[in-house]
């Protein structure tokens, strides 16, 4: 009997100091949410994009709402992400989050249902970059010769092996991180390689060292890659992207997406989008990197892909058509 009255006693202290800690009339501090975004390496396009944008978001979410960048290869391993639950939201081709909603290339046999839209943020090119002291003037001048494609998971290295299929051109291909494609270049370690968006900082900073080539595709050789993909589309990359690139290049284009997983809570969503598009939102990214000039909504191109907006985003969407 008296073993039960201390542990009864025992109890009751522990309750009161426990009370006494939840001090009566005080809020306690909300739990932090907290969203992974997978985003890129350095040295490419995407990872000062990204970079910005979590630290707009940190800055105007609430406190409690929170955003972590995750490093990655790029496209591919973040669209796997999403898709398989292990990012919150991340930037992605379109060309991906269609394989991932039909289990195709990327995903093969493993159909996603968890990536939603948000918004398109722009239009982006891929080529191939070399250097002028190496005599490569056209595209099939890169038969055999050794190339890196892009980042191991990226976009890049999908485009580039993609466009080269089509294209029938053989080399010797290999994959590094962005920012050690450019050095490997620098070095003469390999003749060229290939680069989705601009500017990319691993090559600016390239540029600023040696004498660098935008390798342009002929007419022909776009017609048959278009043909091949058809997620992507002829384009042009503006003259003085790069110093030493006084010409606008004929390239191929596609659209990036920010998408976001179902599991996103809706106001989440909907505060990403208006923060983003809100006049202050808007110059601060512009700042950060010119792609972010293109953020839009892209209705047509979210019905092809198939995937749906998420619920957050088409709430938001909505409120700016009335």
């Amino acid at each position: 009997m008296k073993k039960i009255i201390v542990c009864l006693v025992l109890i009751g202290i522990a309750s009161a100091l426990f009370a006494g800690g939840q001090k009566e009339g005080v809020p306690q501090p909300p739990k932090i949410q907290r969203f992974s975004f997978s985003a890129s390496n350095p040295g490419g396009t995407w990872y000062t994009m990204a970079g910005g944008l979590v630290q707009l978001l940190n800055d105007k979410m609430p406190p409690e709402i929170r955003f972590d960048i995750v490093a990655s290869g790029g496209s591919v391993e973040n669209t796997r992400r999403l898709a398989m639950g292990e990012a919150d939201i991340t930037l992605t081709y379109s060309s991906h989050l269609w394989e991932a909603k039909n289990g195709k290339g990327i995903l093969e046999g493993r159909p996603s249902d968890n990536p939603r839209i948000l918004c398109e943020l722009y239009r982006s090119s891929h080529y191939f970059v070399t250097l002028k002291d190496k005599n490569i003037r056209s595209m099939k001048d890169l038969e055999g010769k050794k190339v890196v494609i892009g980042s191991p998971g990226s976009g890049s290295s999908d485009n580039s092996r993609r466009s080269l299929m089509a294209l029938g051109i053989k080399v010797v291909e290999s994959e590094l991180a962005f920012a050690d494609a450019a050095r490997a270049l620098q070095d003469g370690k390999v003749d060229a390689l290939g680069m989705s968006g601009h500017p990319a900082s691993g090559i600016v900073e390239l540029a600023a060292s040696k004498d660098i080539y935008v390798i342009p595709f002929s007419d022909e050789e776009l017609n048959r890659i278009v043909q091949v993909t058809p997620f992507f589309e002829k384009g042009v990359m503006p003259a003085n992207v790069y110093k030493g690139q006084d010409k606008p290049v004929p390239c191929f284009y596609f659209s990036v997406y920010l998408a976001a997983a179902k599991t996103m809570p809706d106001a989440v969503a909907e505060k990403v989008l208006q923060i983003m598009f809100s006049p202050e939102g808007k110059e601060y990214l512009v700042k950060v990197h010119p792609q972010f000039k293109g953020i839009r909504d892209n209705p047509e191109g979210v019905q092809q892909i198939g995937i749906p907006y998420h619920p957050g985003a088409e709430k938001y969407w909505k409120s700016k058509a009335k």
